[in-house]
């Protein structure tokens, strides 16, 4: 039996896709699981035991409708069997309907239940977006199962090599980007977390986030921090930050990949819904702040939030404490 998981768009999305793969497999033991993505985010899935196949996806081959069109119609060759698609967008629809899958299930959304042999309701509450995946097969056995992401003893000897390369042994990991401004963290509160620290970070991004860490470099004078911004794969950056001793990080996909890799992340959710899309792990943390600031308008009444102007670096190594296990 084949059965392909349309996944999720989004790095964090994806990373909260992995325990729905694994009750996937874990119910089908026998089937060959076939994972087809955007390609920036198939380093996610790879080397995962779960997984058979990932067919990563470019943009032009589901850019427009004629490309839509040839993509889903070569998926016949895989002859599929069942189809899930994770995302409520109609395209992923399309082509799992395109590529003649037996039995194609998803959530009801976008008017696009036509191309689904079982079109699922939304659910009616508020749950976290990896229970939300979930419910699309009968999981309530399996609520326990954390998002993990598989490492080979290659890749992890070449991450304790090249770090010794870069000049460090367990740094930090600075994870303050994200594609939103307002879940981005600003330089002068992490110089307030770490001016006093004679530890080594490192920061993880993407190109985009070149130019902004070394303004967080110049602006953390006197600090040991090194960035690789844009230098590696997603992979390759999957593998040094497993070698990390543990994580500050926005609400970011890397926040994610961190949690998923066991190490200690302590994420920091303002615009966000933490209650949806917070990182999940052994050894997560969060703190809630208020996003975007009103300054002098706040009223302090934000049950649960703190001001970000208001985090000192004790509360965070107090909250550290909490997740770092000794």
């Amino acid at each position: 039996m084949k059965i392909a998981i349309y996944s999720p768009n989004w790095i964090g999305d994806a990373v909260l896709a992995l325990p729905f793969i694994q009750v996937i497999k874990e119910k089908n033991p026998k089937a060959e699981i076939i994972i087809i993505c955007k390609e920036w985010v198939s380093d996610v899935y790879k080397n995962n035991p779960s997984i058979s196949e990932i067919i990563p996806l470019a943009n032009y081959q589901i850019k427009g409708f004629f490309s839509t069109l040839k993509t889903g119609r070569k998926l016949r060759n895989k002859k599929l069997d069942i189809s899930y698609t994770l995302t409520d967008s109609i395209r992923s629809a399309f082509v799992l309907w395109l590529s003649n899958s037996k039995f194609r299930y998803g959530y009801a959304d976008q008017m696009r239940s036509f191309l689904l042999t079982n079109a699922i309701s939304q659910p009616r509450q508020k749950i976290h977006r990896s229970r939300k995946y979930l419910g699309l097969i009968d999981s309530d056995n399996y609520s326990f199962i954390l998002p993990k992401i598989n490492l080979s003893d290659t890749e992890i000897t070449w991450a304790e090599n090249e770090l010794k390369n870069i000049g460090l042994d367990k740094p930090i990991a600075l994870l303050p980007f994200s594609i939103s401004k307002n879940r981005t963290l600003d330089n002068f509160l992490i110089k307030k977390w770490i001016e006093k620290s004679n530890r080594q970070y490192i920061i993880f991004g993407s190109k985009d986030d070149v130019k902004k860490a070394d303004q967080l470099i110049n602006y953390c004078q006197g600090v040991t921090i090194i960035s690789i911004c844009g230098e590696y794969s997603l992979r390759k950056s999957i593998q040094i930050l497993s070698q990390c001793e543990y994580a500050l990080a926005a609400d970011s996909g890397l926040g994610h990949i961190s949690a998923a890799l066991g190490l200690p992340t302590l994420s920091f959710f303002g615009a966000g819904d933490s209650q949806v899309t917070a990182p999940i792990g052994e050894n997560t943390g969060l703190i809630k702040h208020c996003s975007p600031c009103k300054g002098t308008y706040c009223n302090k009444s934000n049950k649960g939030r703190y001001c970000l102007t208001e985090i000192s670096s004790s509360y965070i190594d107090y909250s550290l404490k909490n997740i770092i296990k000794s």
